[in-house]
């Protein structure tokens, strides 16, 4: 009789070597990932980027085509597709989700700095140094840089709306209008002023600030929360018919169920009704009680009712003839009752038995309208600390666009204020780290000395990109800046407009310290990942390649 053999004693018997690469083809498969992977962002990085055409899936699983101008939301529309088959570049882009998550901004500038310092690592082991040597080279790189940087940045206060509108407009590297960058980022830094004059610390929680964009609204800021809720959502309320001024608003997070609580039981668990007079008692009782409810809400003061679930015809039909406005089903973001909570100085409450007049929100005016397949409640004059930025366009990509660029805005904003630092943009940055370490390398003993060099070539990838998605000659450009900053580290950085050499601080081209520090921290550690591979095994499988295509092939 013969054996089946598993499939692990069968690749027992086969020669190692034939499902593992190592050295040379090792590096050159790593390599080739993270080349693929940076071909895929490189042309969006700075003002004059491009856009990339993506279908993706949207975050309730349906078809999607959206233009994407950012690494990080890229790579978050690519992982919500098919994903990153490739182990390399998934491990890539892993490394780079973290700071994407926390700062909506240089997401792009990392995996451009990780994939220039892998090609930069790779030439210098093919030259002879080990892995290991060049990543203490680069880590001695990454300390001076700090230093570098630490000289060249300014300081902000959280009430400096002038400088924190300069660092949104400069996040804003999107296909905006002039005028339209300057209306959001100037409403972004109240915003963020706001928020800090509200926090009991030096935190400004931007949670408490919502972004809605629709076509055909008009850009306004509201002191308060707009409630939005697809119009296809199917709630039995009818919302707010008609506006309601100085308005007292409950906000329930849990299903209100007068049927768990009536006291026609007839026997056992749950409701049994055995017979026509027990079911009209059940009836009368369950009506009755809705009434009360509704009454003593009326007595409370209760202008509007927010209900995270969908409440019953029933419920609503005795509501609403009590004369409350009934907002249901605010299912989409959840968060959204809460942040109400917060803007109108009410409390949410889980049971509508514990409501009570100490529990009750205020809004001098509640509206609602219709806004391009959503229905908006906005509840304004509100004293929390809440702020909602709407913003329209003509069209579904410029929508998304802007409600985009602001959200990335208010973090990178909020980010400025929270550090108290900014630094000056246009790959000033960049180019004042690069000379710095070029000129101070030579302190440096041993092998680490040409890793050092290494790093400051690589920084310089920034510059030299952010040139050439501009119409304008990469080598120039960095020549020139070399020059600049060849007596100290300046502000000296590139114009997209001109391709001229501009003082970024003058221009208002400004960005947080940390957003640069963190992209080159972030690019390091993947490097010091990537770099010291030295083999790759793929077991019983067949080890593919990863080719995406640019739009330059």
């Amino acid at each position: 009789m013969a054996v089946q053999r598993s499939d692990d004693a069968r690749l027992n018997d086969r020669d190692r070597s034939d499902w593992t690469i190592r050295d040379e083809d090792a590096r050159e498969y790593v390599r080739g990932a993270v080349d693929a992977t940076v071909a895929l962002v490189e042309s969006t990085y700075g003002p004059a980027g491009m856009e990339k055409l993506v279908d993706t899936a949207d975050p309730q699983n349906r078809a999607a085509l959206r233009r994407i101008d950012d690494a990080g939301r890229l790579f978050d529309a690519i992982e919500n597709g098919d994903g990153f088959g490739h182990p390399v570049a998934a491990l890539f882009v892993d490394g780079v989700d973290g700071m994407r998550s926390r700062l909506h901004d240089g997401t792009t500038a990392s995996v451009l700095i990780a994939g220039a310092l892998m090609d930069e690592g790779f030439d210098l082991v093919e030259r002879g140094l080990a892995p290991s040597d060049v990543v203490v080279g680069y880590g001695i790189a990454r300390s001076h840089a700090g230093e570098v940087l630490d000289g060249l940045a300014r300081p902000v206060d959280a009430d400096d709306e002038v400088m924190l509108a300069n660092v949104a407009a400069t996040t804003m590297t999107t296909a905006l209008d002039r005028d339209v960058r300057r209306d959001l980022s100037e409403r972004v830094a109240a915003t963020v002023r706001r928020l800090g004059d509200a926090g009991d610390d030096d935190w400004i929680n931007t949670d408490h600030a919502k972004v809605l964009a629709a076509r055909g609204v008009e850009t306004k800021t509201y002191d308060g929360l707009v409630l939005s809720r697809p119009a296809d959502a199917d709630p039995n309320g009818q919302g707010v018919t008609a506006p309601i001024t100085d308005a007292k608003v409950a906000v329930v997070d849990r299903e209100i169920d007068f049927e768990e609580t009536a006291s026609v039981l007839d026997g056992g668990e749950g409701v049994h009704l055995s017979s026509p007079q027990a079911a009209t008692r059940y009836r009368t009782e369950l009506e009755a009680r809705i009434d009360a409810a509704a009454e003593r809400l009326v007595e409370a003061g209760v202008d509007v009712l927010v209900a995270l679930e969908k409440l019953d015809a029933s419920v609503v039909t005795s509501f609403e003839r009590a004369g409350l406005a009934v907002v249901d089903k605010a299912t989409y973001p959840k968060e959204d009752v809460y942040r109400l909570a917060t803007a109108t100085g009410g409390t949410v409450v889980s049971n509508l038995d514990d409501l009570t007049t100490d529990h009750l929100g205020r809004a001098d005016r509640v509206v609602e309208r219709r806004a391009d397949g959503e229905v908006w409640t906005a509840f304004e004059g509100c004293p929390g600390t809440v702020n909602t930025i709407v913003t329209g366009g003509a069209t579904e990509a410029e929508v998304q666009r802007r409600e985009a660029a602001v959200t990335d805005a208010l973090e990178t904003a909020a980010t400025a204020a929270i550090d108290g630092q900014v630094l000056p943009g246009a790959g000033a940055p960049a180019a004042a780290v690069a000379a710095s370490l070029r000129e101070g390398a030579t302190t440096v003993s041993g092998r680490e000395q040409l890793a050092v060099r290494a790093f400051a070539d690589a920084l310089e990838r920034l510059p030299a990109v952010l040139a050439r998605n501009a119409g304008y000659d990469p080598v120039t450009a960095v020549t020139d800046l070399r020059a600049a900053h060849a007596s100290g580290p300046t502000a000296t950085g590139l114009s997209a407009d001109t391709g001229e050499r501009i003082d970024a601080w003058t221009a208002g081209i400004v960005e947080p310290r940390r957003v640069f520090s963190q992209a080159i921290e972030t690019a390091a550690a993947i490097v010091e990942q990537l770099l010291t591979i030295d083999a790759v095994l793929y077991p019983n499988v067949e080890l593919y390649g990863y080719t995406p295509r640019s739009e330059r092939e």
